[in-house]
């Protein structure tokens, strides 16, 4: 009985190290992984994206890094989307971060418009920049 389980780890073992031998081969000539799809899908969704709502829960355990973005405007693709993205792990509510992102797509009415006052501003302003600016 020993001797066939180690027969059988031993013809797994080689069928394992040629089994990605000839994955590392052929892995220009494969079409796409699902991975590579998923960002492709990803990648076409920002595209629609006008840009992006920060907002907080503003009770007593917001955390000041939260309570500073909370109703920032953002372009989708600011540094700060990649940097601090909720729940982000610095926050310091002891709850947990419980921010949220508010996407708004281009289809949306006066997006377009607030749109192209972030890429103006540098991707990211107020609520208040744009309330002066558009609205008034």
């Amino acid at each position: 009985m020993t001797r066939f389980l180690v027969l059988l780890i031993a013809a797994y073992i080689i069928y394992y190290l040629v089994k990605n031998s000839l994955k590392g081969r052929t892995r220009e000539s494969t079409p796409p992984s699902s991975k590579e799809k998923n960002e492709d899908i990803a990648d076409a969704h920002l595209k629609e994206i006008a840009y992006v709502f920060y907002s907080t829960a503003k009770d007593q355990n917001t955390c000041d890094v939260c309570m500073a973005l909370d109703g920032k405007h953002l372009l989708p693709n600011h540094k700060i989307l990649h940097d601090i993205k909720p729940p982000h792990s610095d926050c310091k509510n002891p709850e947990g971060c419980r921010c949220t992102l508010v996407y708004v797509t281009r289809d949306e009415e006066g997006s377009k418009e607030i749109e192209s006052l972030l890429k103006r501003r540098g991707g990211m302003c107020d609520r208040q920049t744009i309330e002066r600016e558009i609205i008034g």
